[in-house]
């Protein structure tokens, strides 16, 4: 925590919060290292269906089908939540239903020796129901027990704890995956990556939520004004939509193809997917502390339209340089850049949507990111068969700076406060 002291000002305080706000602040801190560790574990999903004998079909699905069930969910969801009395105990009641999924992963070579990799896809789609219900509901919790003021400095810190567990378990599990016999070495993974994760369980149950989590939002209809503003879709959030759509086509494009470039082409090993995975979120790590800082003297929407025009880099970059040494290089680049785009686009959702809606708000946005999850990935893997891998990755990284210009162009505007007027743009 010195370190980051040194270069966000203290991350745990804030002088003017009050006591709740800093003891809230502190757990969320401690929670999201615990959880970084099954983070990392989760990202050799595709590396594992690959060993079980899965192709690039199968990883599509991965991404794909469980996008697919969120983007259908994610509003019902939401409206669901708003219904429901004591909010904190579903969240965290969903996650832990997350994680014990998840652990569950290491007993599929056992169950299904022959079909492990198509039962790890379904696992993973059945997942995805309490992962979209928690996502839109804890993004809505976390506005409201984080000021304005301290989300930028709080989000930040967040990541970089996320960031640092994922560099450090990534790496070592690399390591443990190459030394260790298959499958037992991908099994003793996810079982210690679901005990672990009982920590972050632990630190959530014991933040202090605001009483509109305890009670359903048609309550708190009876007791608003009359003139109280409804959930709309309007201009400036219809902006911010489409232009994200667009992005996150680009973003998703190869999402299946990765994984199977680097072992079938260029001949990975576990070691380096780990270590490539540890390399990105270092560069994670730096990216959050470069971009609170800069969010200092912008705003968010700038780092959004600014972020958003950099991140080509990483496709285009693979496909011109297919050297596992050089896609090291790029990788940590380009996730300088990524830390921009999300805690741009969060925050400016966030002030989009506040008031008592904000879950239902972000579904909207959850939707959209997931309708791309589902159709680009496979269609990126559509456009493989037809051509090869570097020529989507091309195509990923046009469509990269298409969302970038748009973001430039069809500009959102951010309110200057969570209810009220807008700010004037950045130059």
């Amino acid at each position: 925590m010195t370190f980051l002291r040194l270069l966000l000002g203290n991350p745990t305080a804030d002088p003017s919060a009050d006591a709740t706000t800093r003891r809230n602040v502190r757990y969320l801190y401690l929670e999201i290292g615990f959880a970084s560790v099954l983070g990392a574990i989760v990202t050799f999903h595709a590396a594992f269906i690959v060993r079980l004998g899965g192709g690039k079909e199968l990883i599509a699905l991965l991404s794909a089908i469980p996008a697919l069930v969120s983007a259908v969910f994610s509003i019902p969801s939401a409206r669901l939540l708003e219904r429901l009395t004591n909010r904190k105990r579903w969240l965290f009641g969903s996650l832990l239903f997350i994680r014990i999924g998840t652990g569950l992963i290491a007993l599929l070579p056992i169950l299904f020796p022959q079909d492990a990799a198509a039962w790890l896809v379904a696992l993973v789609i059945l997942l995805s129901l309490p992962t979209i219900f928690f996502t839109n509901g804890f993004q809505a919790l976390l506005a409201d027990i984080i000021p304005e003021r301290q989300r930028a400095t709080v989000f930040s810190v967040r990541q970089i704890i996320w960031a640092a567990g994922i560099v450090i378990t990534s790496a070592l599990a690399g390591i443990w995956l190459d030394n260790a016999p298959f499958p037992l070495n991908y099994q003793l993974m996810y079982l210690f990556g679901f005990v672990v994760s009982l920590g972050s369980q632990h630190y959530l149950n014991r933040l202090i939520v605001p009483e509109s989590h305890r009670l359903p939002t048609r309550v708190h209809k009876a007791m608003r004004p009359a003139d109280a503003p409804k959930a709309q879709l309007n201009a400036n959030i219809g902006r911010m939509l489409f232009n994200t759509l667009i992005y996150y086509a680009g973003l998703t494009l190869p999402t299946a193809l990765f994984t199977v470039y680097y072992i079938d082409e260029l001949n990975a090993s576990d070691a380096w997917i780990g270590f490539n995975s540890a390399v990105g979120f270092a560069g994670v790590v730096m990216g959050n502390l470069l971009w609170a800082r800069l969010l200092r003297r912008h705003s968010y929407s700038w780092a959004l339209r600014t972020s958003t025009l950099l991140t080509w880099i990483f496709p285009i970059g693979i496909a011109l340089f297919p050297d596992l040494t050089a896609i090291l290089l790029i990788n940590w680049l380009v996730n300088l850049f990524h830390p921009g785009v999300e805690l741009g686009s969060l925050n400016v959702m966030l002030k989009l949507g506040a008031g008592e809606h904000r879950a239902l708000y972000m579904s909207w946005y959850n939707t959209v990111v997931n309708i791309s999850l589902f159709a680009a990935p496979l269609a990126g893997v559509w456009l493989a068969e037809q051509f090869d891998i570097p020529t989507v990755l091309l195509i990923s990284g046009g469509l990269r700076i298409v969302g970038g210009v748009l973001f430039n162009l069809n500009r959102v505007q951010e309110p200057s406060r969570e209810a009220g007027s807008l700010l004037p743009s950045d130059s």
